[in-house]
């Protein structure tokens, strides 16, 4: 898992900013605002927000109240 907004940075551990990721992906993002790392690496940041809404949604729906 990794945080969008670090907690280095002011995030906190919420389902609104935490999302899975490998441990490759969270080593080499570190404590960077996600949108920027997503840009280093090249990677398609629509694709990452549609999936991040659906993850989110998923856990909400698991979770009620835990955001």
């Amino acid at each position: 898992r990794d945080c969008i907004l670090a907690v280095s940075r002011g995030g906190r551990y919420t389902l609104a900013n935490v999302v899975p990721a490998c441990r490759s992906c969270n080593a080499s993002k570190c404590n960077e605002e996600v949108t920027t790392w997503m840009r280093r690496k090249r990677f398609d940041e629509r694709r990452f927000l549609l999936e991040l809404h659906r993850t989110q949604t998923e856990l909400a729906a698991q979770f009620p109240g835990s955001d």
